[in-house]
This record gives structure tokens, C-alpha cells and sequence, in this order.
């Protein structure tokens, strides 16, 4: 998103707040008091500390130093001489002792490290030279492989890709993409729908269900449709080819207009979702009668009619075991079944259908699909975003590797599934997948930051399916309470739209001892005039959340301080006070 980002600074600080030197680390420091007994106090990025010094060193110089360990006692060997002006010539001491080339690139990332206050070691800087010298945008980059080193993530490249299109990118953007490449190839599979479920804004349930068919019949899938014929929902001479066609053509209807489609075959959707609850409540008893029925008959069945002593059999245990777990409504097809080869095998279809786990996972995304769609669809905006909030978190699969390490891995997310589709693909769809798979790593990596006494939250939720241009990206900031959880007393949220008709906006909410003020940045100069008719409405809805609101202010989107040339000089400032030796 091209705005501003207004706490790029101040967020990025709070992992690095509480941070120790490790052994091997190269940090700068400054000598600036000479105590007797050989001792000093010296400035370590953002905090000043006791040393003891086993070195001649002077007042006011500047000297990098490696951070060392022997007999639990942290040492700082000093590695280059004080430093007037950083250039490359007074860096070639330090460069010569890491080993590295000392050409423009690599001095110009040195220095980079060394004005923002960034320990590093001799092996992250290696890594990170490395594929700096390979990035085209090296400016980008050296940002990137900063942030890298400063927050202790490996410095990879599958990392730095994470991290590169995370930033460079939309969520939404992404996903669309695969998913057009997806469409493309015909590739409809069950990625597609759940690319299409984040995405997708939701027309009416008559809409899901026909999108939902539609990708059932693609995949060849007639589970379902071998459902809905064995309970006479279905003319007896319609096949799965006459099905597929009626079912495109009212997909195609629904392309060309969205609204008041008709289902084929007289179908209803409230009839469908009624007749799938109930076998999905019932989803035991049914797998259990029907895979017991299948044992039985499936022999018999293998001849075009029965003898009618095993016709009258074969009825009395479809009744008394199969027909009291079916929808009233629909068992008047097995009451009535005659002893011919159509409806005999009708039947068996249905039987096969209602004994296979696979048919009740369909029922289930067919079911949760048109019911989430048809509950968004009833919402208002606010209910709407936290629904699509819910989702996102729920189906991106933010959580994973935590899932995979509990084994407990119940439903399938969208990071799951691009890790299969990217082992199955190649040309264009692997490549697309691999990069919104970067993507999704690149929001792990940002999703949340703690301290001990701060934690910080990010998120990017795709928001066309609220009517918005781009991603919205949220920002949360909060003092932890004294059992570690969120305080809301003293919290912040930013909001980052990209609106229709207000293009882009930032929402700026503080919150100190319940007290609210928010900030609105934009650049329509008649928005507060617009809008403040709506403030008590805001005033009203925060009183019934016990919160007071305290100030609504706008402003110019020029108004914010762009933070990204001060950010490399404060972002990895701090250290905890320990006693040192150099």
C-alpha cells in the first residue's frame, strides 16, 4: 500500500528493547567516562553500562568491539581503532578482520549496521552479503537483511523472499493471481476454493451453492449429485453428464448477472441446505447402516433385479436401518422403489454415497460455504470486517507450524495447501503459489512482536470482499497486563485503508486508561464536515464498551512523519545493563 506508514519506527523497536549480546556479535561503543580501577563507563547503542578494561582506550572514541565469553565473564575484544568518520577507508580495519572484500557495497551494508546500533556476527553478515550482492533493488534489500539481522531471524534466502514480497506486495493481489492462473489451466481444486472464500465477495446462497456444484462437477465429484438423485430430488432418467450441463448454464447466468439465478432441476437452495444438515447431523448412523447395507447386498446387486424374496429383504432393511435417518420429505423414492435395473441402481448409488467419509466432507464445505456467506451477507460493515477478520486468521494457516507440532492438523489451511499444490505444480502455477506462499511466511514473520512489557500485532486481511480497493492493514500496540495477556487500558490501533470514494485512509486510535482519541489522516478537506454528524453515533457505540471518547481529529496524510530514514538509527538500540570486560 503507497501510504505512509506511521509507526514504522516505533514498532520495530520493541523485539530489540530487552535484547542480550550473544558471543561472537559485533557491536560499536563509545568510551565516555574513565573510572580509577581500570573501569569505564561505555555507551552501547541506547544504554550506558560499567566495563572493565584490560585495553588502552580514550575518552569519547568510538571502537568496534566482538562480544566474547570465558568463565561466565562477557568480554568486548576490540576489533578496529576509533573512528572519526565512518567511510570505507577507517572501515577496512573492521572489514579485514571479518574477512570480507572491502568494496562500496559492502562497506555501504557495514555502515548500515553500525549507524543503526545492529550486533551482528561474523557468520549473519556473510549470509547477508551474499544475497545482498545478488538483490537488483539493493537499497530495498539492505532494509530487509537489517531488519533480518536485528531481529535475529536466519538470514536465508527463502527468509528474505518471505519478507521482500511481503512488503512488496497485496495480499489480495497475490491470491488473485494464482487463482486466475488456476482458472486458466482448469486447475479447480480445493486451493481454488479456498482462495475464493477469502477473496470473493458473496452474492446470495443460491450463488454459493451454484459456485459450490460447479467445482464439484469440474473435479467429477458425483457424490453428491448420486445424493440428490437416490432421494428423489432428481428425475430418475437425468444423468450426471445432463446434470453437469443444466448446472453450467446456470453458472453462466450467474456471471452475466449476479442476481435472481434460478437453480436447475426446480431445486431450491433452502430444500438442499435443510436435506445436507440432516444428513450431515446424522453422518454416523448413515456411514455405519450404509457401509453395513453395502457388506450385505453389494453381490446381489451385481444382477439386474433381485428375486423378490431378496427385493422384500432388501426393502425391509433400507426402512428400518437407512430410511428413519433420511429427511421425511425425501424418502418417498425408497419407499416406492420398484425392482428394475434404473431404480436399483439409483438406490445402490445412493448407498455408496451416504457410506463414504468423502461425501460428508463435500456436504460440510457445501454447508459451512453457503451458511457463512448467506450470515455475511446479513451483517452490517463492522460485523462484516470481523467475520472476514475471523476467516483470515482461521484459514491462512498463520499458526501452521504450531498445528503441525501439536498434530493437530483438523481442517486444511491455506498455507497447507500451497505446500502441496507447489510440490504438484510447475510453470507459472508453482511459480505463483511459491510467491503467495512466501507471502503468507512473510506475515508470520511480522504477525506478532513481544516484549515483556509490550506486545504488537500485524496483520493484512484482504478486503475486497468488503467492497475495498486493496488489503486493509491493521496494527495493534499494547502494554501487556501483569499475567502477560493484552492490557486493554493502554493499547493502539491503526487501520491502513485504501477506500472507494476516500481513496487512502489512516485510522489512528489511542487508548490510555480507557480514554479514546482517534486520528483520521486524509487528504479530503471536506471529510470532517461529512462526517461529523456520525461522532455521536462513535461516542455512543465506545460508552456501551465502557470506553470514553476524548478527541476526533483530522488530518493531511502529509501531516505524518515518515519514519523510514530515522528507523535504521533507532531501531536496534537497546540493551539489558550487564558488566562487561574489554
Amino acid at each position: 500500500m503507497s501510504i505512509y506508514k506511521l509507526t514504522g519506527e516505533k514498532l520495530a523497536k520493541v523485539t530489540q528493547t530487552e535484547q542480550r549480546l550473544r558471543p561472537g556479535q559485533i557491536v560499536q561503543g563509545k568510551i565516555l567516562k574513565i573510572f580509577p580501577e581500570n573501569k569505564a563507563q561505555i555507551q552501547l547503542g541506547g544504554q550506558n553500562m560499567i566495563a572493565k578494561l584490560e585495553a588502552a582506550l580514550s575518552i569519547g572514541n568510538t571502537y568496534h568491539f566482538q562480544v566474547q565469553t570465558s568463565d561466565e565473564m562477557i568480554y568486548l575484544k576490540v576489533l578496529s581503532e576509533y573512528i572519526k568518520k565512518q567511510t570505507k577507508t577507517s572501515l577496512a580495519p573492521l572489514m579485514n578482520q571479518l574477512n570480507v572484500k572491502p568494496n562500496k557495497a559492502n562497506s555501504s551494508f557495514i555502515q548500515a549496521l553500525i549507524h543503526g546500533n545492529i550486533p551482528f556476527d561474523q557468520s549473519q553478515l556473510k549470509e547477508a552479503l551474499h544475497i545482498f550482492e545478488q538483490s537488483k533493488d539493493r537499497s530495498a534489500a539492505k532494509q530487509i537483511l537489517l531488519e533480518m539481522i536485528g531481529r535475529r531471524f536466519p538470514i536465508t534466502w527463502d527468509v528474505f523472499q518471505a519478507l521482500s514480497i511481503k512488503n512488496s506486495s497485496q495480499f489480495s493481489s497475490q491470491m488473485n493471481e494464482l487463482l486466475e492462473e488456476m482458472k486458466s489451466t482448469n486447475n479447480k481444486t480445493e486451493l481454488w476454493t479456498k482462495l475464493e472464500q477469502l477473496i470473493s465477495r458473496p452474492i446470495s446462497e443460491t450463488a454459493s451453492l451454484t459456485k459450490q456444484f460447479n467445482l464439484l462437477n469440474e473435479q467429477n465429484k458425483q457424490q453428491i449429485f448420486h445424493v440428490v438423485k437416490g432421494l428423489g430430488m432428481l428425475n430418475q432418467d437425468v444423468d450426471f453428464k445432463g446434470w453437469v450441463s443444466e448446472w453450467q448454464q446456470v453458472g453462466q447466468v450467474l456471471k452475466e448477472n449476479q442476481h435472481n439465478i434460478r437453480l436447475p432441476f426446480s431445486l431450491h437452495s433452502n430444500d438442499i441446505v435443510e436435506v445436507f444438515e440432516q444428513l450431515h447431523s446424522n453422518q454416523s448412523g448413515l456411514l455405519n447402516h450404509s457401509q453395513q447395507f453395502l457388506q450385505a447386498w453389494k453381490n446381489a446387486l451385481n444382477q439386474p433385479v433381485l428375486a423378490q424374496r431378496e427385493f422384500i429383504q432388501l426393502k425391509e432393511q433400507l426402512n428400518q436401518n437407512i430410511l428413519p435417518l433420511l429427511p421425511i420429505e425425501q424418502t418417498k423414492f425408497i419407499r416406492e422403489l420398484s425392482n428394475n435395473p434404473v431404480q436399483l441402481n439409483s438406490m445402490m448409488n445412493l448407498i455408496v454415497s451416504l457410506g463414504s467419509p468423502i461425501t460428508y466432507k463435500e456436504i460440510d464445505t457445501l454447508l459451512k460455504t453457503a451458511q457463512f456467506d448467506k450470515l455475511f451477507l446479513s451483517k452490517g460493515p463492522n460485523e462484516q470486517f470481523m467475520l472476514q477478520l475471523q476467516q483470515v486468521l482461521t484459514y491462512t494457516g498463520l499458526n501452521y507450524e504450531h498445528q503441525l507440532a501439536q498434530k493437530n492438523l483438523e481442517q486444511q489451511s491455506l498455507k497447507s495447501l500451497l505446500l502441496q499444490y507447489v510440490q504438484q505444480s510447475d510453470g507459472t502455477a508453482h511459480e505463483k503459489a511459491g510467491q503467495l506462499l512466501h507471502f503468507i511466511n512473510g506475515m508470520q514473520l511480522n504477525s506478532i512482536n513481544e516484549s515483556d512489557s509490550v506486545i504488537q500485532a500485524s496483520l493484512q486481511i484482504p478486503a475486497e470482499k468488503l467492497g475495498l480497493v486493496n488489503d486493509l492493514e491493521l496494527e495493534f500496540e499494547s502494554r501487556k497486563t501483569e499475567d502477560g495477556k493484552v492490557n486493554p487500558d493502554y493499547c493502539r490501533i491503526l487501520f491502513y485503508l485504501d477506500l472507494h470514494g476516500l481513496k487512502q485512509t489512516i485510522i489512528d486510535m489511542h487508548i490510555q486508561k480507557r480514554s479514546v482519541t482517534v486520528t483520521i489522516y486524509n487528504d479530503i478537506q471536506e471529510l470532517k464536515r461529512q462526517t461529523v454528524k456520525l461522532i455521536p453515533v462513535l461516542r455512543q457505540g465506545l460508552e456501551a464498551l465502557d470506553y470514553k471518547l476524548t478527541s476526533v481529529d483530522f488530518k493531511a496524510l502529509q501531516e505524518l512523519k515518515s519514519p523510514a530514514k530515522e528507523t535504521t538509527e533507532k531501531v536496534y538500540s537497546s540493551y539489558q545493563g550487564v558488566d562487561y570486560r574489554i
